[in-house]
C-alpha cells in the first residue's frame, strides 16, 4: 500500500514539474485556460495528478482560478514592482550571506557561469546563463528558505515577462555588475555584496518595466 502511495506522489511531483516547465517556457501563454481533461489527454495521465499539480501551481502564484478551471496568471506592472521590492531586499541579504558562507566550490561555480555569460553570443542563452548565475548565488548563501522563496518569485517574473529577451547591452552591463558582486563575495565583503546586488536589481527593475510598457504599447 505504501508503494502505491509513493508511486502516486512521484507521479504528481513529475506532473507538477512538467507542467511548471511548460508554463515557464511559454508553451501555455499568459491567459491560457488550463483544463484538467485536456491536460490529462495532453500528458497521457489521469486527472488526479493534473488536479494536484494545478493546485500546487496556484499556490506558487503561477496560475489562478477562472470560470472554467485555471488559467496562466496575468501579472500587472504593480505585481512586478511588488515582487522586485521584496526581491531586492531578500537577494541583497542572500548576497551578504553568500559572502559570509560561500565555499571554494561555490566560487568556482559562480566564476564558471560568469565566464560562460561573458562568452555567450546568443542573447537567449546569455539571459538563461544570467538567471543561472543568480540561482548559483542563492545556493552559495546556504539558506534553503531564501533560495526557495527567490526561485518562486523569479518564476512569477518569467511568466509576466513573456516576450522577446532583453537587449544585449543589458547583458553587457549585467556582466560587469555580476563581476563586482562576485568579487565582493570572494572577498567576504558582505555589505558590499548586498549594496551592489541592490543597485543591480534596481537597474534591472527599471529595464523590466520599460520593456513591459513597450510590449503593451
Amino acid at each position: 500500500m505504501a508503494g502505491r502511495d509513493d508511486d502516486c506522489g512521484d507521479l504528481t511531483t513529475n506532473q507538477y514539474l512538467s507542467l511548471r516547465d511548460d508554463i515557464l517556457a511559454g508553451r501555455f501563454p499568459i491567459g491560457s485556460r488550463l483544463l484538467e481533461t485536456s491536460l490529462a489527454a495532453h500528458y497521457g495521465v489521469s486527472r488526479t495528478p493534473i488536479r494536484e499539480a494545478l493546485a500546487a501551481l496556484e499556490r506558487d502564484g503561477l496560475i489562478e482560478r477562472s470560470a472554467r478551471g485555471y488559467r496562466v496568471r496575468t501579472g500587472t506592472a504593480q505585481d512586478v514592482i511588488e515582487i522586485y521590492e521584496a526581491r531586492i531586499a531578500l537577494e541583497a541579504a542572500a548576497a551578504a550571506a553568500a559572502a559570509q558562507r560561500r565555499t571554494d566550490l561555490d566560487l568556482v561555480h559562480l566564476e564558471d557561469l560568469l565566464e560562460q555569460e561573458e562568452a555567450a553570443t546568443d542573447e537567449a542563452e546569455g539571459h538563461q546563463l544570467n538567471a543561472e548565475w543568480h540561482e548559483a548565488l542563492w545556493q552559495a548563501a546556504h539558506n534553503v528558505t531564501m533560495s526557495s522563496t527567490l526561485e518562486r518569485w523569479m518564476a512569477q517574473l518569467r511568466i509576466y515577462d513573456q516576450g522577446p529577451p532583453g537587449p544585449a547591452d543589458d547583458l553587457a552591463e549585467s556582466h560587469i555588475e555580476h563581476r563586482a558582486i562576485l568579487e565582493a563575495v570572494r572577498g567576504r565583503q558582505a555589505e558590499v555584496a548586498a549594496s551592489t546586488m541592490s543597485s543591480h536589481l534596481e537597474r534591472s527593475r527599471g529595464l523590466r518595466l520599460r520593456a513591459r510598457n513597450q510590449r503593451n504599447g
